[in-house]
Formats: C-alpha cells, sequence, structure tokens
C-alpha cells in the first residue's frame, strides 16, 4: 500500500515522448534546435537555390565579391549544420541525407567566382590581353558554367528541410496549445474539454516532453522522401545528357570570323586594303547588334592600321557572359605573303599570335538567368508536389489514423475517464484504420466505464510496463469525499416491474452519475439499488501525520465539500421534477403494491481516508475503495430512515463546508453508529420537495440537438463548475440562489425553526434534557412532524425524558 499518491509521470506506451529534463541538453543540441540557427539556415537555403541566377541577371561583375562573401558563409554554415547533425542526430553521418546534404553544400564552391579561377573553370572577367589566357578562360568558362548548372542541382533536397522545418513550426504551434490544456489539467487535476477530432494527429505534451515522429511514420516519410528525390534528381541530370550541346560546343560567331580574317591575311591573293578592311568591317557588323562586340585584337595590334579594339562594357563582363573566338595567325606563312606592309609584319607578336575576337552574351546570360530561377522554382514545386502526392495516400491512409491511435491510447493510459470526451469518427464509407480507431474509444469507453475513476492507477502502470497483464497492484491511500444513495422500497419495486426494473434503475442512476460528474465527483459502484460515489482530492492538497491529515489547500477542500452537497441536493431535486421520473408515480404496478408512490432515494456522505485500488482476484476485480469511511457513508445513509432525512452528513465533512453553505445546515444528533465505538455528529439538511414543478421533457426541450451536441452541451456545464472552482470564483452563496432547483429545495427555509432547534439540541447534548424536550416541542410547532426532531424526542422517551446516569453526551444507535 501506498500511504500518499505521487504525482505520475504522463504514460508513453509506445516511447514518443523525448525527455527533456531527464538530462541536459548539449550545447551542440541547443545551437542545432534553436529557432535563429533553423531561421538562419533556411533563408541560406533559398540563397543558394537562387543567388547566383540573381548575381547574373541582376548585378555586373563588380558585385561578384559581394557574393562570393555569401557563398562562403553559406559553406560554413551548412557545414556546421552537418557537423552538428552528426555530432546531435543519431543514424545521421553517413546515411543517404548525410550525402545529400555533404554533396549539397560542396556545390557551393561553384558558385565561388575565386575558387573557380583558382581551378581554372573561369578567368579574371575582362582583364586579361593576352590572346591565349582571353581564349583558354572562354573554353574554361563554358565548361564551368554547364558544371555548376548540373552540380547545383543537389541543392534543390535542401528544400526538403525547409519544408519539414515550416511543418514542424505548424505542429509545434498545435503542441504548444495542446501543451497549455495538459498542464492546466496536470495542476489542476481535472481534465478541461478535449475535442478529438479525426485531423488531430499529435498527442499533446507539456514541456517536459517534445512528441516525436511514430517509428513507421518516420521510416515510410524517410523512404518517400528519398525515392522523389532520386526520381526527380534522375531526370533533372539525364535530360541534359540527351542534348548535343552538352557534349559538343558549337562553333561561335566570332571564332569565324577569326578564322577568315587569318585565312585572309595568310592568302597571297589578298592585298593590304583587302585585310584592313576585313578587320574593320568584322568591327562594325558586331557592332549594335544584341551580341555586339566587345574585344577584337590581333598579333599585328602594334600597326597603326590593326589597333585593339575594345568596348567600354568589356570590363564588366564575366568570362561566362562572353563568346570567345580565337585563331592562330601564323607567322611564318604571313611573311611570305606580300600582301602585308613590312611594318606591321615587324610589329607582329609573336607570344600571341592568336586573333582573338569576344562579343558580349550578358543578354542571353540575364535571360538563362531568369530562365533558370523559373525552372528552379518549377522543380522545387514539382518536388514539394510531389512529395506531398507521394505521401498523401499514405498520410491519410494509415500514418495519421495511426498517430491518432497512438494519441487516444496514451490519452486512455494516462485518464480512462478522458475517452468519454472523444469523439467517433462517423463515415458510413470508412476504412479499416477508421473502424479501428473507433474500436479503440469504444473499447477506452467500456474501459472507463467499468473501471471507473478509482481504476486510472491500474490501467497506467499495466499499460505502461511491459509484460502480461498484473491488476493485483497494492492499493494507494488516498482522502476522499465518500458519498452512499440507495433506492427506498427496491425490492418490491424489482417485484413490480420485473424486466422494467434496469430501465428504472438506469434512469435514476442517468440522474446520480450526471450531478455527481457535474460537480467534480466520480461514480465508483452501482450496486443494485445503491451507489458508491467518490470525490477525490488532489494529491498535493493534503499530506498524512500518522493517521492525520493535514490540509495545504483550505479553500479547495471546502469548495469540494460544497459540490458534494450541492449534487446530492441536485440528485433530490431532480429525482422530483424529472418527468421519467414522475412518470413512475402514475405507473399502475407499483401504486398497486405502494400508496402514493414515489421515487426516494436516501443519501450518506462523510470524509475520510480510504484505500484505492482492485479488489476481486485476476479472474474478475473491481476498481473500488477499502476504509471504515467508506463504510461510514454507508451506515450514515442507512440512518436517513431513522432520522425521517433524505441526507445525513458526519462531522468530518461538515468542518469543511463553508460559512454560507453551513447556515442552511444543522446538527441532529451525536451517534456512536452501529460497529463503531466512535462518536460522531450528525447534520442534515433541509429540502423541500412538495409539489416542485417538473422539469421540460429532455427530449421536447433538445429536440433539435444531435446526440452529440447534447452530450457536449452536458459537458459544458461540467466545464463551467470546473472552471469555476479551479479560478476561486465557486461562490455557494450565489450558486444556491442562481441554480434553479437549489434554489426550489431551500424555499420556505424557517431560520426561526433553525434557531429554536438548535437550542434544544444543545441543551440536550448538554443534558438538560427538560429544557430540551420543552423547546423540541415548540419546533415542533414550527415545523410539524420533523423528523430529527421526533427522533431525539423518541429517544429521550426511551429514559422517559430522564438523562442516562453515564450520559457523555451521545448515544448509540440501535439500527444499523
Amino acid at each position: 500500500m501506498t500511504d500518499q499518491p505521487q504525482a505520475q509521470a504522463d504514460v508513453d506506451i509506445f516511447q514518443q515522448t523525448m525527455e527533456k529534463n531527464s538530462h541536459r541538453a548539449s550545447i551542440f543540441e541547443i545551437v542545432l534546435e534553436s529557432t535563429l540557427f533553423q531561421v538562419i539556415i533556411n533563408i541560406l537555403t533559398l540563397y543558394a537555390l537562387f543567388g547566383d541566377d540573381i548575381r547574373v541577371a541582376a548585378f555586373r561583375l563588380s558585385a561578384d565579391i559581394v557574393f562570393d562573401a555569401l557563398n562562403i558563409t553559406c559553406l560554413i554554415m551548412f557545414s556546421s549544420e552537418i557537423i552538428l547533425s552528426v555530432i546531435v542526430k543519431e543514424g545521421y553521418f553517413l546515411s543517404f541525407f548525410f550525402w545529400l546534404d555533404t554533396i549539397s553544400t560542396i556545390s557551393l564552391l561553384l558558385d565561388i567566382s575565386l575558387f573557380n579561377q583558382a581551378v581554372g573553370l573561369s578567368g579574371a572577367g575582362g582583364q586579361a590581353k593576352n590572346t591565349a589566357g582571353l581564349a583558354r578562360a572562354g573554353r574554361a568558362s563554358r565548361v564551368g558554367t554547364k558544371a555548376g548548372r548540373v552540380v547545383r542541382l543537389v541543392r534543390l533536397i535542401r528544400l526538403v528541410k525547409v519544408y519539414k522545418s515550416a511543418n514542424k513550426d505548424d505542429e509545434d504551434k498545435v503542441q504548444k496549445l495542446i501543451s497549455q490544456r495538459r498542464q492546466k489539467r496536470k495542476a489542476n487535476t481535472v481534465e478541461p474539454q478535449i475535442q478529438d477530432r479525426p485531423d488531430q494527429n499529435n498527442p499533446g505534451q507539456s514541456e517536459e516532453g517534445e512528441t516525436k515522429e511514430s517509428k513507421v511514420s518516420k521510416m515510410l516519410s524517410d523512404s518517400t522522401t528519398k525515392k522523389v528525390i532520386i526520381v526527380v534528381l534522375a531526370l533533372l541530370f539525364l535530360i541534359p545528357l540527351f542534348s548535343v550541346d552538352y557534349f559538343v560546343s558549337p562553333p561561335t560567331s566570332m571564332l569565324m570570323q577569326s578564322q577568315q580574317f587569318v585565312k585572309l591575311a595568310e592568302s597571297e591573293a589578298s592585298t593590304y586594303e583587302d585585310v584592313k578592311n576585313a578587320y574593320d568591317q568584322i568591327i562594325i557588323d558586331h557592332s549594335g547588334i544584341d551580341n555586339y562586340i566587345v574585344l577584337f585584337t590581333s598579333p599585328l595590334y602594334n600597326y597603326k592600321d590593326f589597333p585593339i579594339y575594345e568596348h567600354e562594357d568589356y570590363p564588366n563582363l564575366r568570362t561566362d557572359e562572353q563568346d570567345v573566338g580565337a585563331y592562330t595567325l601564323d607567322y611564318e606563312v604571313l611573311i611570305k605573303t606580300t600582301n602585308l606592309p613590312e611594318a606591321a609584319i615587324a610589329n607582329f607578336d609573336k607570344e600571341n599570335p592568336d586573333v582573338v575576337g569576344i562579343l558580349s552574351t550578358r543578354q542571353a546570360a540575364v535571360m538563362t538567368s531568369i530562365l533558370s530561377i523559373i525552372r528552379t522554382i518549377f522543380v522545387s514545386i514539382v518536388l514539394t508536389f510531389g512529395a506531398m502526392m507521394f505521401s498523401k495516400d499514405s498520410n491519410d491512409l494509415a500514418l495519421r489514423p495511426l498517430e491518432r491511435m497512438i494519441d487516444k491510447i496514451n490519452k486512455i493510459a494516462n485518464d480512462p475517464q478522458i475517452v468519454t470526451e472523444m469523439a467517433v469518427i462517423q463515415n458510413e464509407n470508412s476504412n479499416e484504420t477508421v473502424k479501428i480507431e473507433n474500436t479503440i474509444v469504444k473499447i477506452g469507453t467500456l474501459l472507463a466505464l467499468g473501471f471507473g475513476d478509482a481504476g486510472t492507477e491500474i490501467i497506467r502502470i499495466n499499460m505502461k510496463k511491459q509484460g502480461d497483464v498484473d491488476p493485483m497492484l497494492p492499493g494507494i491511500k488516498k482522502v476522499a469525499i465518500y458519498g452512499f444513495c440507495d433506492i427506498r422500497n427496491f425490492t418490491d419495486a424489482t417485484e413490480v416491474l420485473q424486466e422494467d426494473v434496469m430501465v428504472f434503475v438506469n434512469n435514476i442512476g442517468d440522474i446520480v452519475h450526471t450531478m455527481v460528474d457535474r460537480y467534480l465527483g466520480a461514480a465508483n459502484k452501482n450496486i443494485g439499488d445503491a451507489f458508491l460515489l467518490v470525490w477525490k482530492t488532489r494529491p498535493e492538497t493534503y499530506s498524512f501525520e500518522e493517521d492525520n491529515v493535514i490540509w495545504h489547500d483550505k479553500q479547495y477542500i471546502q469548495t469540494l465539500s460544497d459540490c458534494a452537497l450541492i449534487s446530492f441536493m441536485k440528485i433530490q431535486c431532480k429525482i422530483n421534477r424529472e418527468p421519467k421520473i414522475l412518470a413512475y408515480r402514475q405507473d399502475k404496478r407499483l401504486q398497486a403494491r405502494m400508496d402514493n408512490y414515489k421515487v426516494k432515494i436516501g443519501f450518506g456522505l462523510h470524509m475520510g481516508w480510504g484505500i484505492e485500488g482492485a479488489i476481486g482476484s485476476n479472474y474478475k476485480i473491481d476498481a473500488s475503495y477499502l476504509s471504515p469511511n467508506v463504510n461510514m457513508a454507508s451506515r450514515l445513509e442507512a440512518a436517513t430512515k431513522q432520522y425521517g432525512v433524505p441526507i445525513l452528513i458526519s462531522e468530518q465533512l461538515y468542518e469543511h463546508f463553508s460559512p454560507e453553505f453551513q447556515e442552511y445546515i444543522r446538527h441532529i444528533d451525536r451517534v456512536c453508529v452501529k460497529g463503531s465505538n466512535i462518536p460522531v455528529s450528525l447534520y442534515t439538511i433541509d429540502m423541500n420537495v412538495d409539489n416542485l414543478p417538473p422539469s421540460n421533457d429532455p427530449q421536447v426541450k433538445y429536440k433539435d440537438l444531435t446526440k452529440e451536441e447534447l452530450k457536449m452541451l452536458l459537458r459544458q456545464k461540467k466545464l463551467e463548475i470546473k472552471e469555476q472552482v479551479e479560478s476561486g470564483e465557486f461562490k455557494v452563496a450565489e450558486h444556491l440562489q442562481e441554480n434553479k432547483d437549489l434554489r426550489y429545495l431551500l424555499t420556505g427555509f424557517k431560520k426561526d425553526f433553525m434557531e429554536v432547534f438548535r437550542k434544544a439540541f444543545q441543551a440536550y447534548l448538554d443534558g438538560d434534557w427538560k429544557t430540551a424536550r420543552a423547546m423540541f416541542q415548540e419546533a415542533l410547532k414550527i415545523k410539524p412532524n420533523d423528523g430529527p426532531t421526533e427522533a431525539v424526542l423518541h429517544s429521550m422517551e426511551e429514559t422517559n425524558y430522564q438523562k442516562p446516569g453515564d450520559w457523555k453526551g451521545y448515544r448509540e444507535l440501535t439500527e444499523k
């Protein structure tokens, strides 16, 4: 047996929770999971996809150094992310996504112009006058551009990271909202309204844990993502291979012009004027067009008639924005011809024998970059929607139902009563997973109804641990308010009603359970004609010192005590107002057996410790309470017949009522009940049930509501009480005045009678029975046929109204 219930961690049957408080997170984990780091990474990812195309389309050569710095920053940040992931994420190193992340990060090197120049994939861009160097730079630039565009496609897989990050943010928002509600429930030990819907996938966790993706969901999601990435990248890599431009660069305009100029210069049939005019005509023909000439030079540039032509835009062009054509002019052949002046041949630059022409292809490069941006966006859309479409059916048909099942099972394991708030998915064409999900809710509901609130720990422990079911667990010592209800004349009603007795009992039970549940209690046992009801106190509100209970939250226990009595008062009113109960007054079978039959219930209320646990064996168990205090509630109910009142309350509970409530409650006797030698004071509250107006028939009043809507309406009434209790705003005096049923019951409350009876009873306790007898008789004049007054007078009459010699201020009850 456990003396004091301890706060329990939420059950997580499927190990879906990552405990954050179980270990101190490393600095690496803190950095990697931080919002700031993730935002920076996502922004840099978008830059890595579009940055190089934006550089070409919107900026000139002078801005390349800035983009180099940004690319180096991306390279450093992405490398850091990979290193942190290797350290923090289990199974990431050498995985599929590790290699994709690594390749996409390395591909950033091709966007760094300084790197391309260093490895020979790009020239200095408009800097060189060395004709051989210009030719090599042009060829390298074309190779580098092709390689960069192909490898850069790998970066598209980083879109998956952006998508997952955005998706995680949405889930975190939902988790935070659910978390706050769960925290509030755990702090208050009352569950807020939870409306389970088919689209709620994740079990909410409080701050001590964060929900992980299920293993099946993660495996299927990763597998689908891998397949989509492989297919998309394969298409992007392979399609260019079917183009001849990928393997062979077609001859450019300037290459042909350079070749023609060389042939003309080397031809003996050509004159000097022919060569000079050809040189000038090449420049003229390629000026003022889209791909205009920006540089034309030959080995004869030192001669006055063949100067170097250089356009003002040439220094601002990148090497990949230049169409370079170069052809070598053979000096040995040239000196054998007589078509050029000796001065021109004398100035021949033997170190740079190439005739080089360069056209500006910036306009085409800008258009190519814009199309590349559009292509990247298009591929991103295809990749994203491809992944979504691939996974949609598996999510809808398997993964989301699986997540909801896990969520529901964990909730049921933590609190079986919460299943009564879960909605069954209504769909005539539902598939097997939905049917299984609904079955879980139905089984959970039956489990909650069968075990009740007292079986929570049995379910929690058995569902959490591995192995066979072990219901025979040690009991837990708890403090609670115990209420016992008994239906009067039940034996006669059973004999008369026969098969209809089940409907009879359940109609009454519905009222009893509904009112007890609304006022923070729980039904525990249904024993034919009797009901055991329990109001458990929160573990943190009390502690034990030996056999004494020390209260730490007196306001809470006062409110809970008020609620327990109010619920019994509401039951008393309902059985005298509800049409389905009033109908039994007209039942001819019952009236034939018992004249003027009315449904009547006796109530007993007591507070004390009890042992909560499983009673029975491995063949059959009941989750209930064992304690003399439970028996006391039963004895109090039985004693109501002796006092002619519907309810008796023990002094242990009375002293916790709010002062405003105590004004309506009177002390009617002090006795030792049968089977106990400890005297206990008995209290009751007078309730007027004569001529109460019938309630509206619920079938008429709520005819426009569905069963689910009616259920939620009743739930809302309970929530209103809970919120008032938990916020400390529940005022019993206001509730007694505002609630129609309670107002009816207290109609005709007589303060003068209460005052006379109080004085008479005090004289009775003090042993002044003469005065007590006279005042009791005066009280009967104010309230004739008062049961407690007549009961005390009857006990006094047994000793001829003389105080016994051993009078100690209490008597023994003669009946159980």
